[in-house]
């Protein structure tokens, strides 16, 4: 999660023109706001925020580079909760993002019961709607929650795959995917 520590001072050095040879917190970038082209353990940091908030990541994930995937989840969230829609990670949006995922901790107390197997497009069943209430929560909505695995059902399933290069990207619902699937439910 975002550290805490953070206040975006030179650890009071005095010195307004000369910047630190370490940033004020170890891992965390002094210069806000953060953008398009920074990298580093905060961004990483705040790309994780952004997933477990909702705003997947798919394509790269939080790998700690801040490129047009996250600048579009980070203004798709401040859109969200009524911030300057800039792309531009600075106080207030940090701030809201803790304050977000704070929320969800401690309102995530659903539980999100998983079915063992394998399940596949033309699957159908009680555990095909708990496989679809999990992928709806983890913010990878098939659209509908009728037992049935059809097209996009299997589309979320791939959605949700894609953000793990240990999962094959296959649309198919094993044991593998259920694992991280329960990971993911876990951190929400």
């Amino acid at each position: 999660m975002l550290s805490q520590d953070f206040n975006g001072s030179n650890n009071g050095s005095g010195g307004a023109d000369k910047e630190p040879s370490e940033p004020a917190v170890k891992g965390i970038s002094t210069h806000l706001p953060l953008r398009k082209g920074d990298s580093g353990q905060f961004v990483r940091e705040i790309q994780q925020g952004l997933i477990k908030a909702g705003f997947s990541l798919p394509r790269f994930g939080a790998d700690g580079k801040f490129g047009a995937e996250t600048e579009s989840a980070v203004m798709r969230f401040q859109k969200r909760y009524g911030l300057l829609v800039d792309g531009l990670v600075g106080t207030n949006t940090i701030n809201k993002l803790q304050e977000v995922n704070m929320q969800n901790q401690s309102t995530t107390t659903i539980s999100f019961p998983l079915p063992e197997g394998v399940y596949r497009h033309g699957s159908e069943g009680v555990e095909v709607k708990m496989i679809q209430r999990a992928l709806k929560h983890l913010n990878f909505d098939p659209t509908y929650i009728d037992g049935k695995y059809g097209n996009l059902t299997e589309d979320a399933v791939r959605r949700f795959q894609s953000m793990y290069a240990a999962l094959a990207n296959d649309g198919v619902y094993g044991p593998n995917t259920r694992k991280y699937m329960q990971m993911e439910l876990q951190d929400k």
